[in-house]
């Protein structure tokens, strides 16, 4: 048990980070193509 709460806690983790650099490119096209950061208010 204590193995699989390693394991899944390890997912998590990994997730977050692809998550997050999804975000970091969508940010950086988004910058690219319109030179807005935020779309609609700067």
């Amino acid at each position: 048990m204590d193995n699989s709460k390693s394991t899944y806690w390890q997912n998590v983790e990994r997730t977050n980070g692809r998550m997050a650099m999804i975000g970091l490119i969508t940010l950086i096209v988004n910058y690219v193509l319109l030179d807005w950061i935020i779309p609609g208010i700067f």
